[in-house]
């Protein structure tokens, strides 16, 4: 077996410097990098245990903006109160990742990094308009997680930066999330397709807010801004959630692979979108009828 240097930064001041040698690899729950060098030709020159930053393990809500530390798991999701509160759709993606030892380990910060197309944290974030912080020697960069999010493993950070804060505004109390997924079985799966959705009415029980995000089906997980548009407006009904199929399937480019086809996929979005978006439309209409 190669050898390597594994490495525990003391603080963020000491990982900057550690970030500077080109080469290494960050791990935090592990639960990611740990498969992924079982099937690597070679290892890297480093890996940079970072678990130990408690500074980057916060959630903490200041001046309506929701913030979460990148190391936060998503165990700790879950049983936050301040994201049962205002990130619902969080909080039920964080529950259907993995078993519960991989949500003890597993990190926020880790399942966006890695930038998968299927990672169940994406969508529900996307939902969120939610932005990201990424901190090196030279500063804070801040990038809206759409904009960070560039292809399949890939991301806009760069090798001397490391994500430390994820963040959104709170939502109206007239606004409610759902989010959903299908796998091959019910528990430690990676979704075939995920979804997330916001919906937001107003007075008259219109739709006057609507998110709807997907993963799974695209390079990234995405916003299908078209299909929010044609929702605006409108009363929910099943038949409004029928409408909007061909702009879904419009917006979306799945592929094959072992878990599903595209046509499969390509359904399977659809079904899912309407399920969410009438869990988050029916959760809202309870609260309002409360």
């Amino acid at each position: 077996m190669e050898a390597f240097d594994f490495l525990v930064p003391a603080n963020l001041q000491h990982l900057a410097t550690l970030l500077q040698t080109p080469g290494r690899k960050l791990i935090a729950g592990g639960t990611d990098l740990i498969p992924s060098l079982r099937q690597a030709h070679s290892l890297p020159a480093q890996i940079i245990d970072i678990s130990r930053l408690r500074e980057l393990r916060f959630i903490r809500e200041q001046n309506r903006i929701v913030h979460i530390g990148a190391l936060t798991s998503f165990r700790d999701v879950q049983n936050s109160r301040i994201l049962n509160e205002t990130a619902p759709a969080l909080v039920q993606a964080a529950g259907q990742i993995g078993s519960p030892m991989i949500r003890t380990r597993g990190t926020l910060g880790g399942n966006i990094a890695n930038a998968s197309p299927a990672a169940d944290s994406l969508p529900a974030l996307l939902i969120m308009d939610a932005s990201v912080t990424m901190s090196s020697q030279n500063g804070l960069r801040t990038l809206r997680l759409c904009e960070f999010l560039l292809d399949p493993g890939k991301t806009d950070i760069h090798p001397d930066e490391i994500l430390t804060d994820i963040f959104f505004e709170k939502l109206p109390s007239n606004c409610a999330t759902s989010f959903v997924k299908i796998g091959p079985r019910r528990g430690m799966t990676i979704a075939i397709v995920n979804a997330a959705a916001l919906v937001g009415l107003d007075s008259d029980g219109r739709i006057n807010q609507a998110r709807l995000s997907i993963g799974a089906v695209a390079p990234t997980a995405l916003r299908c801004r078209r299909t929010e548009q044609a929702l605006i407006g409108n009363l929910p009904s099943e038949k409004l959630w029928e409408s909007i199929s061909s702009l879904i399937q419009e917006e979306i480019s799945p592929i094959n692979d072992i878990r599903g086809t595209s046509q499969y996929r390509r359904r399977a979005a659809f079904i899912l979108s309407k399920r969410a978006l009438n869990a988050a439309t029916q959760s809202l209409q309870t609260r309002m009828q409360a």
